[in-house]
């Protein structure tokens, strides 16, 4: 049986919460990460609505889009909307995570969602996401000591790695490389060698093991392997790296194979989201390719869309003067409002989150007939 951190993680998983912006507030926000979670209700927001519906299907966790605490929060109490829910999730034991702008940046989140939905094709990040502080980590392992023999030194410390979460690159983990060489080293006074002997050089076959670690594991990983290691003084070399993370960031770009007409995309957009009618400002037989979307809130990201060379923004919400502002750079806007720009998507990520997760995962319906629009 699941538990609650079990949840998380697998949220972490599809969704990886380093990708979410700086000023958001993502992850576990109430409840007890050691309890049991057996059914997760997602929605957008924590609503009294969707608090009452997790009280009907007997939901362990509520997973929202939109975080109903924010940092910078002082106090929670019956005074506010905000503290109200909080009071009432805790007293029925139930859990709240947040996956908001690293769900809307992930590799087949809710902007590459959308994007597909509509016909986009070669899609790429509109703002990518800044680089995740990686090292390479390199140990000289001896190919045999007096206490273990050809090749297990370096399997207890390659495995030792692994276990303390190295060697992780995408959908592949235990992922490293070893070549062999020679090392030298003089033992001086005091030292306990595990090869020669003190106040004589000696040279040693020896391993090198390279793999690749995440920032937030280097201190665990640099003790594992410390502690697996046969010398006492173990040459370890850490060097940090800088690679793009492929395919995440805000909002997406995409091509349409072919360039088809601005009212053509802007009532498909209408249909894909369920809605009667859909505003969109730019003219009507102008011809659209090369397109940028952000579901949700997309005024933050009209820059980068101009500097794209887009033909079209498909958004959820912007300001008046934020579309006047991407008109006058020969760039067409088409609004499909804030909930259904992110409900939508949201609808057909649940399925992964259920074969990620081993728990019964329902999607909100007492929101949805709530804040549809008609």
């Amino acid at each position: 049986m699941s538990i609650v951190s079990d949840i998380v993680a697998a949220v972490d998983r599809l969704a990886p919460f380093r990708l979410a912006e700086p000023w958001d507030n993502v992850g576990l926000l109430l409840g007890d990460a050691g309890r049991a979670a057996r059914r997760i209700l997602v929605s957008l927001d924590i609503s009294e609505r969707v608090c009452e519906e997790a009280e009907r299907v007997a939901a362990d966790v509520l997973l929202a889009h939109h975080p109903f605490v924010m940092k910078g929060v002082q106090r929670l109490t019956s005074e506010t909307r905000a503290g109200r829910l909080a009071l009432r999730l805790l007293a029925d034991e139930r859990a709240v995570i947040a996956a908001h702008t690293n769900l809307d940046s992930a590799e087949g989140g809710l902007c590459d969602i959308l994007a597909g939905m509509v016909g986009l094709e070669d899609l790429e990040p509109l703002q990518p996401a800044p680089a995740p502080a990686v090292y390479k980590v390199v140990v000289f392992v001896p190919e045999e000591t007096r206490l273990a023999g050809p090749g297990l030194a370096l399997e207890a410390v390659r495995a030792a790695a692994f276990a303390a979460g190295a060697g992780q690159v995408g959908k592949y983990t235990e992922c490293g490389f070893s070549t062999d060489g020679t090392g030298t080293f003089l033992p001086g006074e005091g030292a306990e060698p595990a090869i020669g002997a003190v106040g004589r050089r000696s040279a040693a076959a020896e391993h090198r093991f390279e793999v690749l670690v995440a920032e937030r594991r280097l201190g665990a990983v640099l003790a594992a392997i410390t502690r697996a290691h046969p010398y006492e003084e173990p040459a370890i070399d850490v060097y940090p790296l800088c690679a793009p993370p492929p395919g995440v960031g805000l909002g997406r770009i995409g091509r349409f194979r072919e360039p088809r007409r601005l009212s053509v995309f802007a009532d498909a957009v209408r249909g894909v989201l369920g809605l009667g009618s859909i505003h969109y400002a730019g003219p009507s037989e102008r011809a659209v390719e090369r397109v940028a979307v952000c579901t949700g809130g997309g005024g933050g990201l009209i820059d980068a869309v101009a500097a794209a060379g887009c033909d079209a923004y498909l958004t959820g919400e912007m300001s008046y003067h934020q579309v006047e502002d991407l008109a006058a750079r020969g760039v067409a806007v088409i609004l499909g409002g804030h909930y259904r720009t992110e409900r939508v998507p949201l609808e057909a990520w649940v399925p992964r989150l259920s074969t990620e997760a081993d728990a019964e995962v329902l999607l909100s319906e007492g929101e949805e007939e709530s804040l549809q629009l008609r």
